[in-house]
C-alpha cells in the first residue's frame, strides 16, 4: 500500500497511555496498542485495535474495538501463524492471548511471573513459540497450546525490561535489565551461571552464553539487526545508543560465561533517557529511537562522509515517547506514542493516589516543621535542595524526596531520641540520605544531638547533601559525608541509626545489614529505625527481615503505618496477596531493630 506522505496521522485515547504498539505481521494497515490507565501506576489495562487508512490529505487512523483488562497492559506481540491472535503482558504479572474477532474476554491466560510483564516477542522463526519478560527477572517460554511454559531463564536477578528472540536463530534469545547487561542465552544448552551473587538452589541464575556490560545505568531497551546476525542496538538511562558486535568477546569470567563483546558505534543526542530504539525492518544501517525527552530519532550507522548519523528528529510529542514501531510493509513508516497530556501533580486529586516521591532533580523542596514542635533554634521550614547524581548513579534513586523521608521527619518524637539514658550527646546516623530531610530536622530539633548523615559517594549527591546542612544552618550538629553500604568506616558508636527506603535492592541487603552492625553501637539502649514504603515490595522486606537474623540483630517491632492518617497495624507479609497499588501506597512499614545479644 502506498501511504501518502502527508502529515504525520495521530490518535488520542483519553485516559490511557500507550506503552507499546505492534504491526500486524499479516495486515500493513492493523495495530495493536498496548495501554494503561493512570500511566500505567494503578487501574485498568485496554488493548486497541487500530487501522491505518490511506486519505487525499495524508493517513488517518481509528480505533476499531478495545479489550478491557483489570491491570495495566505494558507489551503486545502478534502471532506469527494466526492473523487474529495477540499476546499481551500485563501489571498483574499475567499473559493473556487474544482472538481480534471474538469480544470482550481472552481466549487464554496464564501468569507465572510474580511480577510485572514488560514485554512479550513472538519468534518470527519457530512460528508457534513466544516469550516474555518480567520485572521478576525471568524469562519465559511459552506455546499457545500448552498450559505452562515450557522454558524459564533466571536471566538477572533484577527487572528485565525486554527479551526478544533473534531473528535469525531460533533458540538464541537477548535480553536487557537494570543491572546494565546485554545477555543472550541459548535455549539449546541450559545450564546455571555460578558466582557470588548465585547459586543454583536458594539463587539460581541461568548461564548466559555472552553477556556484555553495555551501560554503567540501566537498560531500557534493545534489537536485534534484521540483516546482520551478530549485532544488536542498546539504549536506556545513559541517553546513548550503542551498536554491539556479539561474535566475540573479549573475556571470559570465573564461571566459565563469555563477557562482552565490540561496541562499534556510540550514538549520542537524547537529552534524557531513551525509552526505545528498534532496527528498520528494511534497511540494515537504519534504526529509530524514542526518549523521554519527547522526541522520536531516526539513525544510520553508516552516514554519508561529513555527513551525521541522525537522519531525522519527530518532536511534536508534548510528553515523553515511550516507545516507537517501524510498519512492517511500507519502508519509511514509523509510528511513536506517549502518554495522555495529564499533569502528574493532580493525580493524587483526581484519583485519590498518594505520590511515593516528592520533587525532581535540581529542584527546591520545601518542608514544613509541624506546629507545636519547639526547635533548637528559630526554623520553620526546611528547604532543600533536591539531588542530581551523576548519570552513572542514577540507579540510585537519589533524585527525589520520598515519603518515607518525610514520614520519619513527621514522626521524630518515635526515634525517642529524648528517652535515651542520660548522656551529653546522642549520636545518630542516617543512612542512604538523599536530601537529608530527617537528620537536617534533628539537627535543628535536638541540640544533644550530634548528626552524621551519609549517601553513596556520588559527588554531586554528596555535595548537594553538604549544602543542604548548611543552608539551614544545622553544621554544628551535622555532617555530611560519602559512605557506601558495605564499607567499614570509621564510625562504629552510634546511638540510632536510621534510613528511608533502602530496601528496595535485595542484591544490597547483606552489605546493608553489615553497615549496620558495623554502626550501631553495642548497647542494650541502641536502636535502628527503617521506614520503607510498600512500593519496595512486601517480599522484599521481608526477605531484608529475614537476613536480619544471622546478624545478631532482632527484630524489636515492624508495623505498618498510614502515610495520611493514623492507623498502624501488624507487618503481614501475606497482605501482598490481596492489596492493590493504590492501597499499597497507602502505608508505609516502620521498622525497629536492636542487639539481640546485649543484655538489659
Amino acid at each position: 500500500m502506498n501511504i501518502p506522505r502527508g502529515p504525520p496521522a495521530a490518535l488520542q485515547t483519553p485516559g490511557f497511555a500507550h506503552y507499546s504498539i505492534a504491526w500486524s505481521p499479516f495486515y500493513n494497515t492493523r495495530i495493536a496498542l498496548a495501554s494503561a490507565a493512570n500511566f500505567g501506576l494503578v487501574g485498568n489495562g485496554r488493548l486497541h485495535l487500530v487501522s491505518l487508512s490511506p486519505g487525499p490529505g495524508g493517513a488517518s487512523v481509528k480505533i476499531d474495538k478495545y479489550f478491557e483488562t483489570q491491570d495495566a497492559l505494558y507489551d503486545a506481540a502478534w502471532s506469527e501463524m494466526h492473523e487474529n491472535h495477540l499476546v499481551t503482558g500485563s501489571g498483574d504479572g499475567s499473559i493473556k492471548l487474544w482472538d481480534v474477532m471474538l469480544n470482550d474476554f481472552p481466549i487464554r491466560a496464564w501468569h507465572e511471573h510474580s511480577k510485572e510483564v514488560f514485554s512479550v516477542d513472538w519468534s518470527n522463526l519457530k512460528k508457534d513459540t513466544f516469550l516474555s519478560s518480567s520485572w521478576d527477572g525471568n524469562v519465559k517460554v511459552w506455546t499457545p497450546e500448552r498450559p505452562r511454559s515450557i522454558a524459564t531463564l533466571q536471566a538477572h536477578l533484577s527487572c528485565v525490561y525486554q527479551a526478544l528472540f533473534s531473528p535469525h536463530q531460533p533458540d538464541i534469545i537477548a535480553t536487557c535489565s537494570t543491572d546494565g547487561t546485554i545477555k543472550i542465552f541459548d535455549l539449546r544448552t541450559p545450564a546455571y551461571a555460578s558466582g557470588p551473587m548465585s547459586n543454583s538452589f536458594t539463587n539460581p541464575v541461568s548461564a548466559a552464553v555472552l553477556t556484555v556490560p553495555a551501560s554503567g545505568t540501566e537498560l531500557l531497551s534493545l534489537d536485534w539487526n534484521k540483516y546482520r546476525p551478530f549485532v544488536i542496538a542498546s539504549a536506556g538511562v545513559d541517553k546513548m545508543v550503542k551498536v554491539w558486535d556479539c561474535r566475540m568477546a573479549s573475556t571470559v569470567s570465573p564461571s566459565g560465561q563469555a563477557v562482552a563483546g565490540t561496541c562499534e558505534i556510540n550514538l549520542p543526542g537524547h537529552e534524557y533517557a531513551i525509552r526505545k530504539v528498534q532496527w528498520s525492518p528494511h534497511t540494515p544501517d537504519v534504526l529509530a529511537t524514542a526518549s523521554y525527552d519527547m522526541t522520536c530519532r531516526v539513525w544510520t550507522t553508516s552516514p554519508m562522509p561529513g555527513g551525521s548519523h541522525m537522519l531525522h528528529v519527530h518532536d511534536p510529542h508534548t510528553e515523553f515517547v515511550a516507545g516507537c514501531g517501524w510498519s512492517l510493509y511500507d519502508e519509511g513508516i514509523l509510528a511513536s506514542y506517549n502518554p495522555e497530556d495529564i499533569l502528574s501533580a493532580s493525580l493524587q486529586i483526581l484519583y485519590d493516589y498518594s505520590p511515593i516521591t516528592h520533587s525532581s532533580p535540581g529542584s527546591v523542596f520545601t518542608y514544613t516543621v509541624k506546629p507545636g514542635r519547639v526547635p533548637a533554634r528559630p526554623l520553620n521550614q526546611i528547604e532543600l535542595m533536591t539531588p542530581d547524581t551523576q548519570p552513572s548513579n542514577w540507579a540510585l534513586h537519589a533524585s527525589s524526596v520520598w515519603v518515607s523521608s518525610l514520614f520519619i521527619a513527621d514522626h521524630l518524637e518515635d526515634l525517642q531520641i529524648d528517652s535515651l539514658p542520660s548522656q551529653k550527646i546522642v549520636r545518630v546516623l542516617e543512612l542512604g540520605a538523599g536530601a537529608g530531610l530527617p537528620s537536617i530536622l534533628i539537627g535543628s530539633m535536638y541540640q544533644s544531638a550530634s548528626i552524621t548523615v551519609t549517601d553513596y559517594p556520588d559527588d554531586n549527591l554528596i555535595r548537594t547533601l553538604s549544602d543542604n546542612v548548611r543552608r539551614n544552618g544545622v553544621s554544628e550538629r551535622c555532617r555530611a559525608v560519602p559512605y557506601g553500604s558495605g564499607d567499614p568506616g570509621n564510625e562504629s558508636l552510634f546511638d540510632i541509626v536510621i534510613a528511608a527506603d533502602t530496601l528496595w535492592n535485595p542484591e544490597l541487603h547483606a552489605p546493608f545489614i553489615d553497615t549496620l552492625c558495623t554502626c550501631l553501637k553495642r548497647s542494650s539502649d541502641s536502636r535502628i529505625h527503617l521506614v520503607a514504603g510498600l512500593h519496595t515490595g512486601r517480599y522484599t522486606i521481608q526477605a531484608f527481615l529475614d537476613g536480619t537474623k544471622r546478624s545478631g540483630l532482632v527484630v524489636q517491632s515492624a508495623t505498618e503505618r498510614e502515610v495520611s492518617g493514623t492507623q498502624s497495624r501488624p507487618w503481614d507479609v501475606s497482605r501482598a496477596e490481596d492489596e492493590d497499588e493504590r492501597e499499597r501506597r497507602r502505608w508505609v512499614v516502620w521498622m525497629v531493630l536492636k542487639w539481640g545479644d546485649v543484655a538489659t
